[in-house]
């Protein structure tokens, strides 16, 4: 896993606290790179009622080896609840965009 990369989801409900956590995280070194997406609605159930919300997806690139520390990281500054925080495993990248975010965040 220590050469590997991965993406991490996550939403929120404003750009400022995208932007807020997408410079936590990369002053942390805890993230290559973070794109913010938005707005985007979502549609959802919440405590027994379906909601719609505006939100921002964030698409943040990571080394795979340095997802617990992200993982407990957003954990931690997310200003939701409960909030989506979705690893997903790249199969495959260009060599130099890989060894660019491991660079990053090793």
């Amino acid at each position: 896993m220590s050469d590997s990369i991965a993406i991490v989801l996550t939403t929120v409900e404003s750009i400022d606290d995208a932007n807020r956590l997408a410079a936590d995280l990369l002053e942390q070194r805890l993230a290559a790179c973070i794109q913010i997406d938005g707005p985007i609605v979502s549609h959802y159930r919440w405590e027994g009622k379906l909601q719609r919300a505006n939100e921002y997806r964030m698409t943040i690139k990571v080394a795979a080896s340095e997802w617990p520390k992200l993982s407990a990281a957003l954990s931690e500054q997310h200003p939701y609840d409960e909030p989506e925080i979705i690893l997903l495993p790249v199969e495959s990248a260009s060599q130099g965009y890989q060894a660019w975010v491991l660079g990053q965040t090793m």
